[in-house]
């Protein structure tokens, strides 16, 4: 929600959040290194700054609560760096609030010399502090043999060319790369071949330099981008290290399946180390090999479908999410994760998808469609499909359901038309379509008959407006009586009656999917910032984890990725 949009509701706030502002303050007597601004500093403070970072930020906000002690954390260990990290109250500067265009709290914003850049960085104090050392670099730093040693162990993971000179194709590529990852990675480029042999590299090459493994990874390919690129994103990644909500991201960037390896205790976790560690080196590059704590992500292995029995192992693909867990009555080996690998990378295992049983009867207005079912109803070219997949909870599916059931009743002499309905909690979708993969409840998709074309249906929810959409597209001939509308009719007019003055457009709002997979770095929180405002309730169901949420609504005792 703008900020524009919550005035009203800030100004009813922003007594009640001064005042508990000030009590906070006054029970930690310490002195705060971050500065606060108002508006009539805004813009002097932010001048002078060659480079600032600066929290916009409500005092009634769960994210901002959560960042605020790991931002004052950051602003002390960079005050001497000479970057400087400041906050703006947006319940007492709305004004300059609104001409920052702040979307959402917190937000953050780079500025140097008054001028605001984007924030992209992580919100724990380490990711802020390695994120602002990077900007005082220039993108690709010239080293020598003075500075190549520090500079190497400047970050967590560090990047480093050896070329031939300034002139080399190579040496284009790494500028390239540096500019465009550089708030990811730190990158230095050496042009002294003395200094190359002395750290093992034979120009061209490349040194990842890093705080964990072997402490160094040597590409010694012919320098294109794309291979240097990959190359980096799978060596910034530990071969077995623990996830959590901190460091999702990293390894989901790379684009690679998670190897989820889950523990219950510090015995077994070294156990798990000591199998799994070979094969994860021998599979690098192609499984993120991880080990994750079962006493707080427990409900993540529910969405891989392995039963609470410790340790247990799956691979997980990013993209359609396909699971494939390792059989539970079979012991964890190295030998047997390493077959499971090998198997899994050439295409031997079939995904794992969680499905109702077949309802014995189902000749209701509205088909009910399960996940053992889905591909011999959906790609039946014989007959056109129309599947609304929907959450048991969620407040637009039930407002949906009888207008729903009644499209069904209208057209069920249609015998080459199937009016379907999924519960996308119950069932996984075993489909790798694009267009099938569910974000939001209820989704409401149509497959063509004869050619399985999938259009998704986004008019509002009405009879008419779905049966239109479904005659516009449909390959078989509709037909229904029109009489079967009236009662619709009626009823839509009297809604309308008693919906004036209401508020628009909020039928249009499908509820989010909330993350299945329970891991989320806080790389990915700084593009997910609280709103304003109580969003539609979001859905349980995907396994793509989202950022930050506040309230997940997997209600389980168990902790969000």
């Amino acid at each position: 929600m703008k900020v524009s949009a919550v005035r009203l509701m800030l100004s009813a706030v922003a007594a009640l959040a001064v005042s508990g502002a000030a009590v906070a303050a006054d029970a930690d007597g310490s002195r705060s290194d971050v500065t606060v601004l108002t508006t009539d500093t805004f813009k002097e403070w932010t001048a002078a700054q060659e480079l600032a970072l600066v929290e916009f930020y409500a005092p009634w906000c769960g994210h901002c609560k959560t960042l605020a002690p790991e931002y004052e954390k950051a602003a002390t260990a960079l005050k001497d760096e000479g970057i400087s990290l400041a906050k703006v109250d947006c319940t007492e500067e709305q004004a300059l609030c609104e001409e920052m265009e702040v979307p959402g709290f917190p937000t953050l914003k780079l500025f140097r010399s008054g001028s605001p850049a984007p924030y992209n960085g992580p919100r724990r104090e380490g990711g802020i502090v390695s994120y602002m050392r990077k900007q005082l670099l220039p993108p690709l730093s010239t080293l020598d043999a003075d500075t190549i040693d520090k500079f190497a162990k400047s970050d967590r993971v560090v990047v480093v060319g050896f070329v031939e000179d300034s002139d080399a194709a190579e040496h284009a590529v790494l500028d390239a790369l540096a500019k465009e990852l550089r708030d990811e990675y730190s990158f230095g480029v050496v042009t002294d071949k003395d200094l190359a042999k002395e750290h093992g590299v034979t120009v061209p090459g490349v040194v990842v330099y890093k705080e964990f493994d072997d402490g160094k990874d040597v590409f010694g390919e012919e320098i294109t981008a794309e291979a240097l690129r990959a190359f980096i994103k799978t060596s910034s990644i530990p071969l077995l290290g623990e996830i959590s909500g901190e460091n999702y991201s990293m390894y989901a960037q790379t684009g690679l399946p998670f190897g989820f390896a889950f523990f219950d205790s510090d015995e077994v976790r070294e156990d798990l180390t000591k199998r799994l560690l070979p094969v994860a080196k021998a599979h690098k590059g192609v499984v993120n090999f991880v080990l994750i704590d079962a006493t707080k992500f427990a409900s993540q292995a529910d969405h891989l479908n392995l039963e609470h029995s410790w340790p247990a192992f799956a691979i997980q693909k990013q993209g359609n999410f396909d699971k494939f867990p390792f059989p539970q009555d079979k012991d964890i080996t190295e030998e047997s994760i390493a077959q499971f690998v090998e198997d899994f990378v050439g295409g031997k295992i079939d995904p794992s998808y969680k499905s109702e049983p077949v309802p014995e009867k189902n000749d209701g207005n509205v088909f009910t469609l399960v996940s053992k079912q889905f591909d011999e109803v959906v790609f039946d070219k014989a007959k056109d499909v129309l599947v609304e997949f929907y959450a048991p909870w969620c407040g637009h599916c039930k407002s949906l359901a009888p207008i729903y059931d009644k499209l069904g009743a209208v057209l069920k002499e249609n015998k080459n038309l199937v009016i379907a309905k999924m519960d996308a909690i119950a069932n996984d979708i075993p489909s790798s379509e694009p267009a099938l993969q569910v974000s939001g409840f209820p989704t409401i998709v149509f497959i063509r008959g004869e050619d399985n074309d999938i259009v998704e249906y986004n008019g509002n929810r009405s009879l008419e407006s779905l049966l239109e959409f479904i005659e516009e597209n449909a390959a078989h001939k509709v037909t229904y009586n029109k009489s079967d509308l009236k009662d619709e009719e009626a009823d839509e007019d009297e809604e309308e009656d008693e919906g004036e003055g209401e508020g628009e457009g909020e039928e249009a709002a499908d509820e989010p999917k909330a993350d299945e997979s329970e891991a989320k770095a806080d790389e990915s929180e700084a593009k997910a910032d609280e709103p304003e405002a109580k969003a539609d309730e979001p859905e349980a169901k995907t396994d793509e984890p989202e950022a930050d949420q506040e309230e997940p609504v997997a209600k389980d005792k168990h902790d969000e990725l």
